[in-house]
């Protein structure tokens, strides 16, 4: 059995404030599909975030659509799961499009349903167009989906539900941590477990690839959904795959796939850009347009090809006092001094001063928000010595600036309270708490037995 195993699609994603076509994301999985075809794929797996978000546009809709009636059109089955993304909390019970896709006979949709005594696996129903699980050419496709912080604990609930007697492909929306065991991840007891009853793991949810010793994988996001995920379509230097799966399973070894490779899809090309700014960063005079003229140099010299998104990087020293500086309007007038398709400017590596070298104030529209934002965090961060911290400050100040993210950009509170339980520093903060109550009681004890 041949199977093409995507995720991440991420359709109605709005990247760059809206300066990139949301059409981008559409062409990744309408390549995705037609390889499907044109490899003669059995199945095609769908490990979650068809959708950005819960409510669809039409627009949307219809790209998706368009993708599945190429699989549909070929016979050949689409088994899904959903997402965060796709459903307006983790638990909850109500409709949503991937249903709506699945209802129009584009997809077959697995849900596990969890009693108290357990996960409860109920086969497809091809008539009301729901199950857990199902059969195609001797292998059982079994949806877990996004299960949250409670992952581990419901996947092996899951697994003591499964069939052994045939291969299993477990489709699971969850990140690395939740799979190598690390954050509160599973024990290495559960990946035995695992690795006894599912012959192919397929992941979605974090976007970089994982390939994990052939037998569970994360195939990446067809499309940048945040053009800092360039980075993850290569390793030392050296191009990797990215965008979808091809898994070849033998119905008769339940061991794992008899191969398994990581292909990339076409996807609209980012090209990285450094420019030292400390040259003009303190000239009293055009220091803006000599900003803006280096820029357009520097993007000749990269040659980026057409369609490109330019990553402008600067870093050096920048007089905020001197040069007045908007993302916004500086992003523009560098595009268009390059003739560039888009400039997106990282000002996070840039070192900001003020009159006399002291680090730059607040200015309205003149600051590099996410990088004096992350320094304020740190700063907070570092003045609170919390309990269960062994030098890791750093890592919980990254996790505030997510969080702080991801309200900025309307996640689900539900999304961000998972993020929050999930995180192992702050597991790691409230046992050094406990402990340090622990210690506090057995001091009051000792001083009780001295007084008497």
């Amino acid at each position: 059995m041949k199977i093409y195993h995507a995720a991440d699609i991420h359709l109605g994603r709005t990247r760059l404030d809206g300066l990139l076509p949301d059409g981008d994301l559409a062409a990744a999985f309408l390549h995705i599909a037609q390889a499907a075809v044109d490899g003669g794929a059995d199945v095609f797996v769908l490990a979650g975030d068809l959708f950005d978000r819960p409510q669809v546009e039409p627009g949307h809709l219809r790209q998706a659509q368009e993708g599945l009636r190429i699989l549909k059109d070929a016979g050949i089955p689409v088994v899904a799961v959903e997402g965060n993304h796709d459903k307006a909390f983790v638990h909850s019970d109500e409709p949503t499009w991937v249903g709506y896709l699945a209802q129009d006979g584009l997809l077959e949709l697995l849900r596990p349903k969890f009693n108290p005594d357990g996960a409860v696996l109920e086969p497809w129903d091809p008539v009301a167009r729901s199950g857990s699980y199902v059969d195609h050419r001797g292998v059982r496709f079994v949806g877990a989906g996004y299960l949250g912080a409670a992952t581990p604990a419901k996947v092996r609930q899951i697994l003591k539900a499964l069939d052994g007697t045939m291969p299993h492909v477990l489709l699971l929306h969850a990140g690395p941590d939740y799979f190598v065991g690390e954050g509160g991840g599973f024990s290495k007891e559960d990946l035995a477990g695992m690795r006894q009853k599912v012959t192919y793991l397929a992941l979605g949810h974090i976007h970089k690839p994982m390939n994990h010793d052939g037998w569970a994988c994360n195939p990446g996001s067809p499309e940048n959904c945040d053009i800092r995920e360039a980075d993850y379509s290569s390793k030392g230097g050296v191009e990797t795959g990215r965008g979808y799966a091809v898994v070849e399973l033998d119905p008769q070894v339940n061991e794992k796939p008899t191969s398994l490779t990581i292909l990339s899809n076409p996807r609209r090309p980012i090209c990285k850009v450094d420019l030292d700014c400390s040259p003009f960063g303190k000239k009293t005079r055009d220091g803006m347009e000599a900003l803006v003229a280096a820029a357009a140099r520097a993007i000749a010299s990269a040659n980026p090809p057409q369609g490109a998104v330019i990553d402008l990087r600067l870093k050096g020293e920048m007089n905020l006092n001197r040069i007045a500086f908007d993302h916004a309007t500086t992003s523009e007038r560098i595009r268009v001094a390059a003739g560039a398709f888009v400039v997106a400017v990282d000002t996070s590596k840039l070192n900001l001063q003020g009159e006399g070298g002291e680090a730059a104030g607040a200015l309205d529209g003149a600051l590099p928000r996410e990088a004096l934002e992350r320094q304020a965090i740190q700063q907070v961060v570092g003045d609170h010595k919390l309990c269960g911290l062994t030098g890791d400050q750093d890592g919980l100040a990254a996790l505030f600036f997510e969080l702080k993210e991801a309200v900025k950009h309307g996640s689900q509170p539900e999304v961000i309270a998972e993020r929050i339980s999930s995180s192992s520093l702050v597991d790691a903060v409230q046992k050094g708490r406990a402990a340090e109550a622990s210690r506090q009681v057995e001091a009051a004890g000792d001083s009780v037995e001295v007084a008497i």
